[in-house]
């Protein structure tokens, strides 16, 4: 799949001390992130550590709550979240309020509980003997759960990064509210993650700058910090850099061993290493499992027993990463035996039994793969009592069938907003949330299809051409700078992560000189001529023989540099994030894509278009050429509309082909198989092109 590809080109010459040593590839990627001049480079690398905890509004009722309950012996529940920014703040501020000597436990509920707060939870708490209940990640919305904590007689701090609800009209009833969001509220940095609000609690308990309890707990937030996709600036860049530095010398055990099983090391790790390793393994706990096993490892102060613990979220990400296989084998089939769904402006997917914690990477993946807004839902029973009673009156009623609800998790691209969608689907829906990139919701199993049309009908009536997923390039390098000295230095960038991420390079115009299989064929590295100079390229997101691009053949790259040691030498090591044929013009290219999706979705397009997308025979005779020589749609694509042939006609020539039995088209992997047996068909009567002609002719008359 061809993507929209942004490429910056800002050069800035940043002469301070602030920035001495910056290699020409760093400034370059400093120049694209707005960083281009001495205050901006000033304050990118020496932002203040940290502001102070007592500019967050609340900040100094709830440490007086706090110390008031631990002086009087009262019992503390840190409640948290199920994911890794709402586990990673439960045990730092679990561990910190036990070591104070207070009488501490904790609670997440699981994802069958939902997020955040409830109401059999705080029942349970509340037999439990607690006097003060301080959330972490989650809080800010709990209206109804507020009120009964406040019934029950328990004091309430909620510590929370969301939104507040209608952006802060309307907060829960509690004794103390710390969220950098609230509307009134002055702290300077507003991106913080549920772990970061919890540190500066510590921090203002300790009434410290911060220094002395990053050392002690900055492992964690930095692990939470990266793992919530929260901006990597300001104070945020200042945990994860100083968090990993102490990850090396962290005395968490649990946290050791599951290093030690995901195969990290205990030195050099970087935030990607976090992101992609060690998150997922957190994660897993509260996707198939319970969180609190994730929990107990992180408070685990026995080595045989982490080690045992972490082993077992270590097999549960095995796990994980099996369901996601198996999910997206269904969506294949589901794809393949419906390949309209991808021509749809949003890619809506249901299946029943999917993993509901795991959906949401499934969104991902394929907002990844076909470059648009991804929905994926998932049946599931409501509960074992309503299957019961169900049950119960399908016996009596065959045809009252089993009561189901159904979850789902959406995924999108800039500039389509996924929360302003299922607001405008709000009345199919029992629930929902999220922001522009990322949402989630329920419904009624007997809505999906309702939903679906609203969701198309959204798309349709707010986009006259849908927003397409963007591949950023920070630079276009001089070939003379990428040497193993600039590349190295581009690690004074770092941490790399949201907002500040891992920098990719444009390279265009490379000649592709030699080819050849890593890993027997699963891999492929080529080497490209760039500006006189040859550089080694690896690719490993295709297999050899996916990788359709000729020795010969000019190509535009994405890259990813980084440094490859081996046998004491180093060099630059060239990862490809995406290639395609120089010449594509871009702009013509998506509107043309834009188009035929239109016209396979029965949509009105402007008339004058008809006459350039109704293919001649000599279109289809030079069509047929490119297709036959070709072994994938993206190669046919590439090489078509580089020699002139408009996108849409060329895919409505592919579909009267596919039609007149003269290829098969996988939707799924875009393999193109011809027709070998010889035989010829008569390609007038198509009804592709019969309907295409005649909404032409009307268009014309």
């Amino acid at each position: 799949m061809i993507k929209k590809w942004n490429v910056k080109n800002f050069k800035a010459e940043i002469t301070s001390p602030v920035v001495a040593g910056l290699s020409p590839l760093a400034k370059d990627v400093l120049a694209a992130r707005s960083v281009t001049d001495v205050e901006s480079a000033h304050n990118f690398f020496n932002a203040e550590l940290f502001h102070s905890p007592f500019l967050l509004k609340d900040m100094d009722k709830a440490v007086e709550i706090v110390k008031e309950v631990l002086e009087n012996g009262g019992r503390i529940t840190v409640y948290g979240d199920y994911d890794c920014d709402g586990i990673t703040a439960t045990v730092m501020l679990y561990s910190y309020l036990t070591a104070l000597g207070g009488e501490v436990d904790w609670y997440i509920p699981s994802r069958g509980e939902g997020y955040g707060l409830n109401a059999a939870a705080i029942e349970k708490i509340a037999v439990g003997g607690t006097e003060l209940i301080i959330t972490v990640d989650n809080g800010i919305s709990a209206f109804a759960e507020a009120e009964l904590i406040k019934q029950k007689g328990i004091k309430l701090i909620i510590t929370d990064h969301h939104t507040p609800y209608k952006n802060g009209e309307c907060l829960p009833q509690a004794d103390a509210i710390i969220n950098p969001k609230q509307r009134d509220c002055s702290y300077p940095f507003k991106e913080l993650a549920g772990c970061g609000v919890a540190l500066k609690l510590i921090c203002a308990m300790e009434n410290s700058d911060g220094a002395d309890v990053i050392e002690q707990y900055g492992d964690l937030a930095a692990i939470g910090t990266i793992a919530d996709i929260v901006p990597i600036t300001d104070e945020n860049r200042q945990i994860v850099a100083l968090g990993l530095q102490h990850l090396e010398y962290s005395e968490n055990i649990g946290l050791h061993c599951l290093m030690k099983k995901a195969g990290l090391g205990e030195s050099h790790i970087d935030s990607t290493a976090l992101a992609f390793i060690l998150c997922p393994r957190i994660n897993a706990a509260g996707r198939l499992a319970h969180p609190g096993k994730a929990v107990e490892l992180l408070l685990c102060e026995n080595h045989e027993i982490a080690s045992a613990k972490a082993e077992e979220l270590n097999a549960l990400n095995r796990q994980r990463v099996e369901e996601e296989r198996e999910i997206i084998s269904q969506i294949e089939k589901l794809l393949s035996e419906n390949p309209r769904l991808l021509k749809q402006r949003v890619l809506v997917l249901s299946g029943k039994d999917w993993n509901p914690g795991i959906i949401g990477i499934i969104a991902s993946r394929m907002v990844t793969r076909y470059g648009k807004p991804c929905v994926v839902i998932t049946h599931e029973v409501a509960s074992t009592t309503a299957k019961a009673e169900q049950e119960q009156r399908a016996a009596a009623s065959p045809s009252a069938g089993c009561l189901t609800t159904a979850k789902a998790s959406c995924r999108s691209v800039g500039g389509f907003s996924v929360y302003e969608m299922l607001a405008f689907c709000g009345d199919l829906l029992v629930n929902f949330g999220g922001h522009a990139g990322a949402g989630g919701f329920s419904l009624e199993s007997e809505k999906i299809e309702a939903l679906t049309e609203r969701i198309h009908e959204y798309a349709r009536t707010r986009f006259t051409v849908m927003p397409e997923l963007e591949v950023g390039a920070d630079s276009i390098p001089n070939a003379h700078d990428i040497n193993v000295e600039n590349v190295e230095k581009l690690e004074m960038v770092q941490p790399f992560g949201e907002g500040n991420t891992v920098p990719i390079f444009y390279l265009p115009n490379c000649l592709i000189k030699s080819k050849r299989p890593l890993k027997e064929g699963k891999y492929i590295s080529f080497t490209a001529e760039y500006q006189g100079r040859d550089f080694k390229v690896l690719d490993f997101s295709r297999s050899y023989a996916d990788f359709w691009y000729k020795i010969g053949d000019m190509v535009d790259l994405m890259l990813n540099f980084s440094i490859n040691e081996y046998n004491d030498s180093k060099d630059v090591s060239m990862k490809i994030v995406d290639i395609r044929l120089s010449g594509l013009s871009q702009d013509r290219f998506f509107l043309a894509k834009a188009t035929y999706e239109q016209v396979v979705r029965d949509e009105e397009i402007d008339g004058n278009l008809y006459s350039r997308i109704v293919p001649g025979d000599s279109d289809m005779k030079r069509a047929y050429d490119i297709i036959r020589n070709s072994g994938c749609l993206d190669e046919i694509v590439q090489r078509g509309v580089k020699s002139g042939i408009n996108y849409c006609m060329l895919r409505v020539i592919i579909d009267v082909f596919e039609e007149m039995g003269l290829l098969t088209l996988n939707p799924v992997t875009g393999g193109i198989e011809m027709n070998k047996s010889g035989t010829k068909a008569d390609l007038n009567k198509s009804e592709v092109l019969i309907n295409l002609k005649l909404k032409a002719e009307r268009s014309s008359g």
